[in-house]
């Protein structure tokens, strides 16, 4: 009898055992797929994003001629100018450009590893467009010269919600002083290893302040692979 209670607990402490293991890879499988699904998400949305923004570009600069005609000054907000030659061809559903908002958290943001930034957008002049998107505008120059950068655009693709990581939902852009490419992923022009190999500002999770991820996917084709520091 008890050789007999002995056997019937080591086959339910084996069935126990086996729908632990079960459980650990169907949870495993979800994590897989959803992450998956993430980055699937989040390429889309940056590559829609390029596009329009690219779109709006051009439109604004058909009337309004090319970005070092629209009176931007070096260190300042540039409220008249944000709203004038950019947030009138948005879909804006709150314009933070003229006083803070809800535009983006309060919050520095993280890199890759979650360490600190510095990074905080908040009292930066910004919009929320209607798909959620956030865009913060730190004006670098009047770029009067050709080629010149007029503009840092920080782009997070979910507004002040998590994760608030570079390389994740926050992407930096340009816009440049030309009549062809006006809005471009920052500081593209480094090459291909330096976006993901630069050890202050590269794509990758030993990165300090990791902002050339955006140039890095724009050389993919917006194409989040296995090889990106997620």
């Amino acid at each position: 009898m008890v050789v007999e209670m002995d056997e019937i607990s080591r086959n339910k402490f084996r069935a126990v055992g086996a729908i632990a293991v079960l459980v650990i890879a169907i949870f495993f499988i979800f994590f897989i797929f959803y992450q998956q699904r993430e980055k699937k998400n989040t390429a889309m949305k940056l590559r829609l994003f390029f596009s329009d923004m690219t779109q709006t570009m051009q439109y604004s600069m058909n009337i309004n001629g090319p970005p070092g005609e629209w009176s931007w000054y070096g260190g300042y907000k540039n409220a008249n100018t944000i709203n004038n030659y950019l947030a009138n061809y948005l879909r804006v559903s709150e314009n933070c450009v003229d006083k803070s908002g809800t535009c983006f958290a309060d919050i520095n943001y993280t890199n890759l590893e979650k360490r600190d930034t510095k990074i905080n957008l908040y009292k930066l002049p910004s919009l929320k467009l209607q798909n959620g998107i956030s865009i913060a505008f730190e004006t670098i120059s009047s770029c009067k010269s050709k080629n010149k950068i007029c503009v840092l655009v920080y782009t997070d693709l979910n507004g002040p919600a998590s994760p608030n990581m570079l390389g994740k939902d926050l992407f930096i852009f340009t816009i440049v002083n030309s009549n062809a490419a006006a809005f471009l992923p920052y500081n593209l022009s480094v090459g291909a290893d330096l976006l993901a190999q630069d050890q202050k500002y590269g794509c990758n999770k030993n990165a300090e302040i990791p902002m050339y991820c955006s140039g890095l996917l724009y050389t993919k084709n917006w194409s989040i692979d296995s090889k990106y520091p997620w």
